[in-house]
Parts: structure tokens; sequence; C-alpha cells
């Protein structure tokens, strides 16, 4: 239940569509009911091949209670102008002689009686085929208001349905983007577009379109039984005895279709991941000739998806089934023991088939809302994935009173740092102490898994410490909003992550307002204005995915003007020539000098050749710095980075 206050809270801002839209969904069922409460004249009517006065049938029982009440005279009146009465006259000038007990004439029952003989006093006058005339021509603007009233429910509880989701997927995403990046790499990325796309779907259709259908069908449900009161209560009892054997088998199916859902969105997310890794890896696929391979990795999962979809499907469809079947068993039962009232004298041929027909009308709506009860547990499983997203703490949190963004002057220093991914069993840094001057090139090698990315990862405080601090002069990192403290940092890694957009659009990255010139200019610093301009169309020519259409020095280089765009203070440098040809190194060399002007730099680098002018070079080993110095110094010390340097030039 607090998960469905919890999902139809996103309803709140609309609350004045959707209140309209129940309003609407009322009336319609209310005009339906209407129109239905129609044919019991029409078919009074037709039952009789004679021309008497179109009368509404009057049952025994209710000719009694009138003629025992104070509408007795009018009722008397009545029966004497028209001979369709005379022998209902008999019988009661016949149990006049005999005496009753007075009815009592406040009842809601009695009400209806007299109304319906009012109607008749009114009708007397009247041949049978102008009535029915009259009758169908008033029941022709219902349908009219009854189609109004729908498509009213229609715009308004759909619209605000599908706003509601849209504020869901927007909170869905921004939490997505917030979340720390142990996160990503735990999950496939595949799951995290399942439960955007998929989830999420699932919910809306809930919310938008089922939840509106049902709630159609909830009013003509209760608007009708209210008719099948008027018309014969006694009749209805007799309905309802079967109910309970209707809900049994709907609200044991409804709970499985909860647990198959959740199994069934889980494998939707290993083919979206599956399918993202195959796309991306496609050229290894086939160097490899891993085809097949891939087919069988791909038919299992895909098989498993099948099982858990066709489960739901046959589930999904065998309640209402079920619901239909002892409903028919229910009609069977009731034209049998209404046939017997008839005979009895006990209901009118108008009455009961009225009652009939409504009754039939109501179990379409029933049937439908025994799918929704369904629906209702497949809406839960997707919603319990949602909110697990939603309710995930973000990676970081912005200080109260934060730092003013102001430009570091003096030095950047890490104190005693050690870190731990969560769920991690060692720390892959270890009492980690450094101070850098401001302005520096600073070199980080090691073998891989020493430690250098992560070490560059707290920096911009894509992780934070698990114990120390990191510091800009004496201001601790986390002093600062975290806008403020990546709007320092720029970063350009071995992995180039360029966007399917525009030329223009991967330098500017989310910015409208750089003229042309400052785009030209810092292209022109990263060697990359020459290659851009004989594209075809220049700045405005899309890329392709990934940046695919250029060759990978040229993705190298635009993503060099996007970090001099940004002009940051501090620079990541990771690996950012080491899967280029030499002609494409030397180009990316330097414009990565002109990026690195004025600026503090560290540098990841397997290839010590590029390291040699750093200011600074710091070896680490199994997660902790062993050596710091120029690189002169170290091949003096004949230590670690001594090791390395001989592995690489041993030639």
């Amino acid at each position: 239940m607090k998960l469905f206050i919890r999902l139809f809270s996103y309803l709140s801002p609309y609350k004045k569509r959707f209140i309209i839209g129940v309003v609407l969904s009322f009336f319609a069922s209310i005009f339906s009911g209407t129109t239905l409460t129609a044919l019991k004249p029409i078919f009074d009517v037709l039952g009789d091949s004679s021309q008497k006065p179109f009368q509404l049938a009057f049952s025994d029982h209710e000719i009694s209670v009138l003629f025992n009440s104070s509408e007795k005279e009018n009722l008397l009146h009545l029966f004497r102008q028209s001979p369709v009465y005379n022998s209902a006259l008999e019988k009661l000038i016949s149990s006049e002689e005999k005496g009753v007990v007075q009815n009592n004439d406040n009842g809601i029952l009695f009400k209806f009686y007299k109304a319906k003989l009012m109607v008749n006093t009114l009708l007397i006058k009247y041949k049978p085929y102008e009535v029915l005339k009259l009758v169908c021509f008033s029941v022709m603007p219902l349908y009219l208001l009854k189609l109004l009233s729908v498509l009213g429910t229609v715009y308004f509880i759909s619209s605000a349905g599908l706003m509601a989701i849209r504020d869901m997927r927007r909170e869905l995403y921004q939490n997505l983007m917030r979340l720390p990046l142990n996160n990503f790499v735990q999950e496939k990325s595949g799951v995290w577009m399942s439960r955007v796309i998929n989830d999420v779907t699932i919910v809306s259709d809930a919310v938008s379109n089922e939840f509106r259908v049902s709630m159609n069908n909830m009013f003509i449900v209760i608007t009708h039984v209210a008719l099948l009161v008027t018309l014969d209560y006694k009749l209805l009892l007799f309905s309802v005895v079967g109910v309970p054997i209707v809900l049994w088998p709907v609200n044991s199916i409804a709970r499985k279709i909860k647990n198959i859902t959740s199994s069934e969105q889980s494998r939707l997310g290993e083919i979206n991941a599956h399918l993202q890794e195959v796309i991306g890896g496609i050229r290894v696929i086939r160097a490899f000739n891993m085809e097949s391979y891939e087919l069988s990795r791909f038919n299992k999962i895909n098989y498993s998806l099948f099982r858990e979809s066709f489960r739901y499907r046959y589930n999904h469809t065998i309640g209402p089934a079920l619901v239909e079947l002892t409903t028919s068993f229910i009609i069977i039962g009731l034209l049998l023991y209404g046939g017997k009232q008839i005979l009895g004298g006990y209901t009118t041929p108008g009455s009961f088939l009225t009652f009939l027909f409504i009754l039939i009308v109501i179990m379409s709506p029933v049937k439908q809302l025994a799918t929704w009860y369904n629906l209702i547990h497949r809406t839960i499983a997707s919603a319990e994935r949602i909110f697990d997203l939603i309710d995930r703490q973000p990676e970081s949190t912005d200080p109260e009173n934060p730092v003013q963004p102001e430009p570091v002057k003096e030095y950047i220093e890490y104190k005693n740092v050690s870190f731990r991914y969560p769920g991690g069993e060692k720390d892959v840094l270890k009492k980690i102490s450094l101070k850098v001057p401001i302005g520096s090139k600073v070199a980080l090698v090691g073998h891989s898994g020493a430690g250098k990315s992560t070490f560059v990862d707290l920096l911009s405080r894509f992780y934070d410490p698990s114990e120390g601090a990191i510091y800009f002069d004496n201001n601790n990192v986390k002093d600062y909003r975290i806008k403020d403290l990546r709007d320092k940092v720029g970063i350009v890694t071995q992995e180039i992550i360029l966007f399917n957009a525009t030329v223009r659009e991967n330098i500017c990255y989310g910015r409208n307002d750089v003229p042309m010139e400052e785009i030209i200019r810092v292209s022109r610093m990263a060697f990359a204005h020459e290659f851009v301009e004989q594209l075809s169309n220049q700045y405005e020519t899309v890329i392709g995915e990934r940046g695919l259409l250029l060759s990978g020095g040229q993705r190298q280089r635009l993503s060099i003007a996007r970090a001099l765009l940004k002009n940051p203070e501090i620079l990541i440098l990771d690996e950012a020539t080491s899967a280029l040809d030499t002609t494409s190194e030397r180009l990316v060399q330097k414009a990565l000098e002109k990026l690195m002007q004025n600026r503090t730099t560290f540098a990841i680098a397997h290839r010590l050749s590029t390291i040699y002018q750093s200011d600074l070079i710091v070896v680490f080993d199994k997660g902790r710095i062993v050596e710091t110095g120029t690189h002169d110094e170290l091949l003096k010390l004949s230590g670690k980075y001594r090791e390395l340097y001989d592995i690489q030039f041993r030639d």
C-alpha cells in the first residue's frame, strides 16, 4: 500500500486534472446505466403485440404495496382508464374485501414505485409505438454525453498520468547521474537501461492507461449494481453468491505475476546488457570468429526471457478466463431462477431481461478488473525496482557552507589518504601523502593496478577517501561544492568519450554561448582545425556514435579541444596517447603540451619516454607511493622506477 501511495504521489502536482477525469468517469458510468434502464420499457413494449397503451409493467408486489398506501386512489384511477389493468383491478377489489395492513410510505422502494405510477399515469394517453420513439430519441443525447465524458476522462487522466511518469523518469535519471561510480562498475549498463525504459514503461501503462480503464470499470460496476438493486435486490443477492468463487483464483494468480514480472524485467536487463556488449565489441567478435559463441550466449538469455514472458502471458490470461467461466455458471443459474420468478408473477419479463442485460454488461468490467488486479502486481514489481534506484544514496553531498571557488594558489596536498572500494576487502591506496606545488607537471607511473587512476579519481571526488583528506591550499576538497570542484579539473583519457553529435557540439559539450571564433581557436591549439575543415560540413559534421566516423588521433584531438575550451586549473591525462600511431601521437603530444601550459598536470603514463621533462615523477606500487623525484634522480636510486625503465629500454 505504501508503494502505491508513493507511486501516486507523483500525481499530486496534477491533481486538478486527475479529479476532473475521475468526475467525468463517474458521469460516463451514470450515463451508461441510464441508457440501459431504457431497455426495460423497450422490452415490455416489444413483448406485447397488442395496441394497448404503453405502461411500465407493475409486478404483483409493486401493485400490492401501492394499493396499501397513500397512493391507493391514484392507482385505482389509473387502473380504471385502461382494460390492460382489468385483471389487476379485480384482484385489488378482492384483496380489499379481505383487508390488509397499511404499508410504510417512506421507504426508498416505495418512492420508486410511486414514481413509476406517476410515469404510467402520464403515458396512459399515448400509443405504445409513440412511447417507444420517445424513449429511443430521449436516449440519444445520453449516448453523446457518455461519449464526451469518456473522451474527457481519457484526456485528463491519461495526461495527468503521463506527466507524473515524465517526472518520475526525470527523477530516476537525475539520481542515476548522481550515483557513486562503483554502482556502474558492479552492474551492467543494460540493467540500468532496463529500469529507466522497461520498468518505467510498465508503470506508465498502469498509471496513465490501465488505471483509467479500471476506474471506469469500477464506476460501471458500482452504478450498475445500484441499478440492479432497484430492479430486483433478491435476484442480485442470488447473483453475488458466486463472487468468492470468482475472486479466489484471481488473487492466487496475481501473487505469481509479481514474482514473474521481477524475473522477466531482470532478463530484459540482461538482454540489453548483452546487446550493448556485442554492438560495442563487434570488431573483436568477428576477429576471433566468436559469432556462434555470442549467439549461444544470447540464445540462453533469450530463452529465459521467453520462459518468463510466457509464464506472465499465461497467468495474465487464465485469471480473466476463470472469471468468465464462473460468471457464466452464475448467468445459467440466474436464468433458471429468473424464469421461475416470471412464471410465478413475482417480476415482469421487461424487468428480468433488463436485469440480465445489465448483469451481462457488468461481466466485461469485472473481467477487466481481474486483469487489472494482475497488472497491479506487475506494476508493484517494476515500481520496487524503480524506487530501489531512486532511493540509493548519491555519490557525495555538497557542504552546508561551501568554500568559494577561488583559484588554487599554492599547492595540492594528499594527507595520509587511504581508499577502499565499497564492498572491497583491501585498500587500493594506502597512507598516501604527497604535496604538489601549483603549476607542476606530475607524472604517475607504476604497473597496472598500482593505484594511479584511483589516485586521480579522488581529486575530482568520484570517490571520497576512506581515511585522510585532500587539500587545495588549506581547503579540504569536501568543503567545495562538487560542481565548483569539477569545474577546476579537466580530464583527457585513453578511452575517448565523444557523442553522436556535430564537431561543434562535442567541443562545446552542453554550452550554447561559445562563439565560433573561440571554438576555432581551441581547435587550432589542439591541431584539430585542419582535419575539421576537410569534413563534409566542417564543424557541423555529425561524427557518429562515440565519434567512430573519425580516426583515433582525430577523436583525441577533439577531446583535447574540449578540455582547452573548459580551461581548467588542474589537468588529468590518463594514457592520452598510448593507443595512437606515431604520426597521430606526435600531433596529440603537441596539442597536450599547449594544453598543459600554465596548469597543474597529473599525467598517468606507461611510456616513460613521454615523461622525462616532468617536474615530478611519482612511482606507485601496490597502492603505495614508493618513490618520488625527477627522471634523473629516480634513475640514480636504482629502485622501482629504474626497474620499469630497464624493462622498456633493455634493447
